[in-house]
């Protein structure tokens, strides 16, 4: 079956850029090899095996952002009228592609099926050179249905990944404003369990990843930041203590000569003297 899809390589020089208009159809570009940055919102790299997505009317712009490696990309171009010729009574493909990829406009590479998908356009592409003829429309057909179908699975795949990470980020940011709204508070890993529906030793890993420190140490020195205030404001250790959520004098004692060198009472003579 001729002209179902178009399929053409480019070849990018080092730091030069091309823009992709997509028209009437859509755009799968596979980043085949060397480092591209891709223009949506903003820029984002792409590696080899990534997938640019592009729907009809869209205009973006691709960047060779390596200086000494060539980006060759390969892109595939397909109609809405293919798309309704190769769907069944089981999956309506141009409605499908109306969708897709739902949140993401570049599938990443790390994606299984990534790979899977470029080499089945490779091979696509191949076959107009290949000297067997026989069967070569039936095999395209059956290869580019496939290609089709795996290419909507691997973008609802990519857009639950990103929403987890996006649900990852977004507990993060919540973790951040609790704990600034309830610093004199219980910040136990139980406590914000209950808060949050999630594993106190998940938000503790994640917390770490984000912030760079331990979710102890950061409430620690949250706590700390806070009682230096008070103490400046002429109240007594003790007080400054307890209105800061330490558990102890003795614990919020040594968690402040820790942090700063020195005691509470030592601070605030010093802070006094300047």
């Amino acid at each position: 079956m001729p002209n179902l899809f178009k399929i053409k390589q480019y070849n990018l020089n080092p730091g030069t850029r091309r823009t992709f208009r997509s028209g009437s159809r859509y755009h799968i570009i596979f980043v085949l090899r060397g480092i591209c940055q891709f223009l949506e919102t903003g820029y984002s790299s792409c590696c080899p095996s990534d997938i640019i997505f592009l729907k009809p009317g869209q205009t973006r712009e691709i960047l060779a952002s390596s200086q000494k490696t060539a980006c060759r990309l390969l892109c595939l171009a397909v109609s809405e009228e293919s798309l309704a010729a190769l769907s069944d009574a089981t999956c309506n493909l141009a409605e499908n592609f109306r969708f897709a990829p739902y949140d993401t406009a570049v599938i990443p590479g790390e994606m299984r099926s990534s790979v899977l998908l470029r080499n089945m356009v490779v091979k696509l592409d191949a076959l107009k050179d290949e000297e067997i003829k026989l069967g070569t429309e039936l095999y395209e057909k059956s290869l580019f249905t496939t290609f089709l179908a795996l290419f909507l699975r691997t973008c609802i795949q990519s857009d639950q990944v990103h929403q987890f990470h996006q649900k990852k980020m977004l507990i993060l940011d919540d973790v951040f404003e609790y704990i600034s709204q309830h610093l004199t508070e219980d910040l136990s890993l139980n406590r914000l369990e209950e808060e949050f529906f999630v594993s106190g030793e998940h938000i503790s890993r994640e917390f770490k990843k984000s912030a760079g420190l331990t979710l102890h140490s950061y409430i620690t020195r949250a706590r700390i930041d806070l009682s230096k205030k008070y103490l400046l404001q002429g109240l007594s250790v003790r007080d400054v203590c307890q209105m800061c959520g330490f558990s102890s004098y003795n614990h919020f004692f040594k968690m402040f000569k820790k942090e700063c060198g020195m005691t509470p009472g030592e601070y605030y003579r010093k802070t006094q003297r300047i």
